[in-house]
């Protein structure tokens, strides 16, 4: 018997996790609010970038592209889910700053660090500081403001929840992410990648209870 592939595995559990919070929010899809429309957004490009992903993988080609695409666009939609849930008006500022500061580095890092054709490890890392300063700004929000009836935070707290972790988690291995991914073997570099789909896994749950606890939420509306 051959042994077991623990990365590999673990992989496969971090892509098939994903099905648990998209199975539930396509279930709900018909009277889901729009910041939860959000979310499943982020779910459905998480799906097709792992599709995508297996395939090239299979076909022995570049990840590149897709990894720096799938980073870049998990910040913009993360950038929206906070946007409508976190702020009020004076407070969104916030969004945009952290905005702004995407962007510029973004022009900065492209044309001077790492071009769009390699690994944007350090936008990866950008990305990851910015959600975490957003998702502690949540908790302080949440804890300071009295919801409207029918506001179904605790739905948001727990996908807060799972971006902060998702992104604290991951915070070492994104500094390190370059050397990961280009200068060790495949095997040790996969061995190591394996935290990032543990974390995943992790996010997806958490995700999963955050768009079961709107369902709960909508239903006293």
């Amino acid at each position: 018997m051959e042994p077991v592939n623990i990365p590999e595995a673990i992989r496969v559990v971090s892509n098939l996790s994903l099905l648990l919070p998209l199975g539930i929010y396509l279930s709900r899809i018909s009277y889901a609010s729009r910041e939860v429309h959000i979310v499943g957004a982020i779910l459905i490009v998480s799906g097709l970038c792992d599709l995508a992903g297996f395939i090239l993988f299979n076909k022995q080609q570049s990840t590149v592209v897709l990894f720096n695409t799938y980073y870049a666009l998990l910040f913009f939609l993360l950038s929206w889910f906070y946007y409508e849930i976190l702020f009020v008006s004076r407070r969104r500022i916030m969004i945009w700053i952290g905005l702004a500061a995407y962007l510029q580095s973004f022009l900065v890092i492209s044309v001077f660090v790492q071009g769009f054709l390699e690994y944007q490890t350090l936008m990866w890392l950008i990305t990851a500081i910015i959600m975490i300063t957003y998702s502690i700004s949540y908790f302080f929000y949440s804890l300071t403001t009295i919801p409207a009836p029918g506001y179904p935070r605790d739905s948001f707290i727990l996908i807060n929840i799972g971006v902060m972790i998702y992104f604290c988690l991951n915070l070492f291995l994104f500094v390190m992410g370059n050397y990961v991914l280009t200068k060790l073997d495949p095997e040790t570099g996969a061995l190591i990648w394996s935290s990032h789909n543990i974390n995943n896994i992790i996010k997806n749950i958490l995700f999963t209870m955050g768009i079961y606890a709107f369902k709960r939420k909508a239903i006293a509306f």
